[in-house]
């Protein structure tokens, strides 16, 4: 089996993979004092509770944010699985995505494998929406050319912002309102984050379209995919595994 992980600020996503079949899937909260031997035995439990063994693990790939979590992981997949790391970048992907477009010197790890995943699983022209802690957005175009996103701030992001800076407005869940118009604080906050959100990605999906000259598929991922991604009138499909499935993919490519 090969073990993804995808490192973001917030969550640490782990995927396991018979093949092309990803046959679970665990969210984990982040923790940059983590040491190996705790997540050692954190992902002990995690495979004994659903019936998989750390043995079988025979490959690991990476995609992170965070830099202290490289040499974390690194560790722990010589530890605990007796395998080498392989670390997402701009090199690994040459071959399943043309990066010839984009000149600027770094780009994250989660970003090249949503675009590598979307261009295989999807075809192109293509935008992946992957909803995090940032809101990101990547482009895609139909010769298969990398062209570059956008970054915003997530909609966790700004929800956290709006409670911690405002005494009298409460933490609320984040669902569709149903409504324009709050007749109550709860609702009124979710307008302005959950419909903001949907219209911002809306919005933003039409100028990338009119600059590629064509509509695009959109692909929406991350963590709050299935709560935002419904609700957009652009958007192709929701696939939360996207970012998993483009680390398999580079993984295999490499070898």
């Amino acid at each position: 089996m090969l073990l993804a992980i995808d490192v973001g600020n917030t969550q640490t996503v782990l995927g396991v993979f018979d093949g092309d079949e990803l046959r679970h899937m665990w969210r984990v909260a982040t923790r940059e004092k983590t040491t190996a031997d705790e997540m050692r035995a954190l992902l002990h439990d995690l495979f004994s509770m659903d019936g998989f063994s750390m043995g079988d693990v025979h490959g690991a790939v990476l995609a992170t944010v965070v830099p202290s979590q490289h040499m974390l992981w690194t560790r722990i997949c010589r530890q605990a699985f007796d395998v080498e790391l392989v670390s997402v970048d701009r090199t690994l992907v040459e071959g399943l995505l043309d990066m010839s477009c984009y000149t600027a010197p770094v780009i994250g790890a989660d970003r090249l494998a949503n675009a590598v995943a979307a261009k295989v699983l999807y075809g192109c022209p293509v935008v992946v929406v992957d909803l995090g802690t940032a809101t990101d957005m990547e482009v895609v175009d139909e010769q298969g050319r990398f062209l570059g996103g956008i970054i915003a701030p997530g909609v966790e992001t700004s929800m956290r912002s709006l409670s911690s800076g405002t005494a009298l407005l409460p933490a609320i869940e984040l669902a569709d309102p149903g409504t324009a118009i709050g007749g109550d604080t709860i609702s009124a906050i979710q307008i302005g984050v959950v419909s903001g959100e949907v219209d911002r990605i809306d919005g933003l999906v039409r100028r990338i379209w009119k600059q590629l000259g064509c509509e695009a598929s959109v692909i929406v991922t991350g963590g709050l995919a299935t709560t935002i991604g419904p609700m957009c009138h652009t958007v192709t499909a929701v696939d939360a595994d996207l970012t998993l499935q483009g680390l398999r993919l580079v993984f295999e490519n490499q070898r």
